[in-house]
């Protein structure tokens, strides 16, 4: 029988070879493709799409190919069909920043139809996001997708960065602001309603700028209240009462000269009792008491409604006559005036004040035993009772040892109202008068000396009045803590400062001031775990401390917890306080050092992970930016 195997053989290669299609160009039929894009320049995304399917048939696993034809497909308005090469797209290749946008986009345009996607869609929208921190579309698309699924903290992250990429973009700023307002994310608010007023505000936008500067002022962020006001201001100059608002922060900060000229341009819109009176209070505060005086005169002789302004007329009147030395006048004006109740105890202090710098003891001796029997909560009259009886009777005045009684009084009564007005020189001096009438009779007054060397500087006399406190009453709480801080910020006897205000903080718990110097005390002396817990429960008695924020943040960077103590650093920054130039710096350095660190940690591209395959859709993505 004939062999007939060979040519059925070659007959059958020889069919195949005919039906095997030629071996085609992928490039070139990328580059086709492509054109045929609308994104391309093309008209014709269908053809894209089957060209793509073309290549891809040559290799399925080129993530490239699996992007393009996702394209081609959404450009056809097939974003359903669109879908599985996009997410193969980012199987293949989960660090390609484009894939994943893509993907993430595609997720949003599907979810407008079909709201459960949108959980994916925020999924992927924040890895894209991690991978494309400059794409404005890829944070807006998140901000939306994530208010959809109700993860208001991740659409108010994603909004502020919108924000921040485009600072024209208004809408950014206003989301942001809703959302920052109803999660109470103070920093969040504060920057996005700054930003809707940065420019050419709306109404409405100046209402949320209004609202937040009274907020501000509410929780003590002065210097940030300052900012908002200034910024309201600038918008509104004719509004007076909005300069005033910028001075009463200044008044509270000690700016006098700074709230002398705000109050000018206040008054000048608009002259009320309010401003006179606060404008007299800012030129005590300077020592301009004549100038004062007439202000003051000028408002008592007018009709005052507001109650506070008209009590305070009369008390800072009787103030800038006394410290002028002008009992007399002082006197006289009592007896012409109808006395306020509320002020009638600090009047009937600077009567007796007068009397005794006029040597008038026989009616000083009355004014005070009168004060005793009707303001006997009055510190001074507290101290007055305090002297023996016989001093208070005029029968036995003519003994030196009462009239020296009287006269310390008096003098360590003026010393309190020089340092009312920080005038801690004549605070000093009334002191040292009075020092050498008689021994101190009152921990207080060793307090107020203490304080005033302080302030002048001379901190080894602070420290022998504190002692000299510290003798005369050693389980007095204030003075354990003044010692002890004072200790501390010296340097010395650390062990000793420890427990001063360990002390202090056992018979006062519940207060901020004592409890942050025990939290300084452990960081000084390097127990900074402890220090960390002792400072956040001073921050948790004492929110509004600038001085509290700074330490917490201190004890927190030297733990190399850097982010966290920026933010406390931050809000100290809030409110006015000598050495917030100082910090301003010290956190400018710190954001420079978090951000190199940060750089040396960003994984590589291809170490992303991958949201769709490993995460839980409904946990927080804790690297968001």
């Amino acid at each position: 029988m004939p062999d007939v195997r060979l040519p059925i053989l070659g007959a059958l290669l020889g069919a195949a070879l005919l039906a095997a299609p030629p071996a085609e160009d992928v490039r070139a039929l990328m580059l086709q493709a492509r054109a045929l894009q609308i994104r391309g320049g093309g008209g014709d995304p269908q053809e894209a799409a089957a060209l793509y399917r073309r290549v891809a048939a040559q290799v399925p696993d080129s993530a490239e190919v699996q992007l393009r034809l996702s394209e081609a497909l959404q450009e056809a308005q097939d974003p359903a069909g669109a879908l599985a090469p996009a997410r193969r797209a980012v199987t293949l290749a989960p660090g390609n920043a484009e894939a994943r946008a893509h993907l993430g986009l595609l997720l949003y345009q599907l979810a407008q139809k079909d709201p459960a996607m949108a959980a994916e869609a925020v999924k992927v929208l924040k890895a894209a996001a991690l991978l494309l921190p400059q794409d404005p579309e890829v944070w807006a698309r998140l901000g939306e997708m994530a208010e959809q699924v109700k993860d208001t903290e991740g659409a108010l992250r994603a909004w502020l960065r919108l924000g921040r990429l485009r600072p024209g973009f208004m809408v950014a700023w206003e989301r942001a602001a809703i959302l920052a307002r109803g999660l109470e994310d103070y920093e969040g608010r504060r920057e996005s309603v700054l930003a809707l007023n940065a420019r050419t505000p709306e109404d409405r936008h100046l209402r949320m700028l209004e609202e937040l500067a009274r907020d501000q002022i509410q929780a003590g962020y002065l210097a940030h209240a300052e900012e908002s006001f200034l910024l309201l201001a600038r918008h509104l100059p004719q509004e007076s009462g909005l300069w005033e608002n910028v001075a009463l922060v200044r008044l509270q900060t000690s700016r006098f000269e700074e709230a002398l000229e705000v109050l000018a341009r206040a008054e000048a819109l608009k002259p009320t009792p309010r401003l006179s009176f606060n404008t007299a209070l800012a030129l005590m505060n300077l020592g301009r008491y004549q100038e004062a005086e007439a202000r003051l005169r000028t408002l008592l002789g007018e009709k005052v409604d507001e109650e506070r302004i008209a009590d305070g007329a009369q008390a800072l009147y009787a103030e800038a006559l006394l410290l002028q030395g002008k009992g007399r006048e002082l006197l006289a004006f009592v007896r012409e005036q109808s006395i306020r109740p509320r002020v009638a105890g600090e009047l009937q202090v600077f009567t007796s004040q007068a009397l005794i710098s006029l040597n008038d003891w026989r009616s000083a001796l009355a004014a005070i035993r009168e004060g005793i029997e009707r303001f006997p909560k009055v510190p001074f009259f507290q101290q007055a009772a305090g002297l023996p009886p016989k001093y208070l009777e005029y029968r036995f005045f003519s003994r030196k040892e009462a009239r020296a009684g009287l006269e310390q009084l008096h003098l360590e009564g003026m010393a309190a109202i020089w340092s009312e007005f920080r005038r801690w020189d004549k605070c000093l001096e009334c002191l040292e008068k009075a020092r050498k009438l008689g021994p101190v009779r009152n921990v207080d007054v060793l307090l107020m000396r203490s304080s005033a060397y302080e302030q002048v500087g001379r901190l080894d006399d602070s420290l022998k009045v504190l002692r000299e406190a510290q003798k005369a009453e050693p389980e007095n709480p204030l003075v354990q803590n003044n010692l002890g801080y004072l200790l501390l910020e010296r340097e010395q006897d650390l062990e000793e400062a420890a427990a001063l205000i360990a002390a202090s903080a056992k018979a006062t718990p519940d207060n901020g001031n004592v409890i942050d110097s025990l939290g300084w005390a452990q960081f000084k002396l390097g127990r900074l775990e402890e220090a960390e817990a002792t400072l956040r429960r001073a921050a948790d008695l004492s929110p509004f401390s600038p001085e509290v924020r700074r330490h917490l943040g201190e004890a927190l960077v030297k733990q190399g917890k850097l982010a966290e103590g920026a933010e406390q650093w931050e809000r100290a920054l809030a409110f006015v306080f000598p050495e917030r130039a100082d910090l301003e710096k010290r956190l400018g350095q710190l954001r420079i050092r978090m951000a190199k660190e940060q750089a040396l940690k960003v994984p590589p591209a291809d170490g992303v992970s991958d949201p769709i395959l490993d995460a839980d859709p409904s946990a927080d993505d804790e690297d968001q930016p």
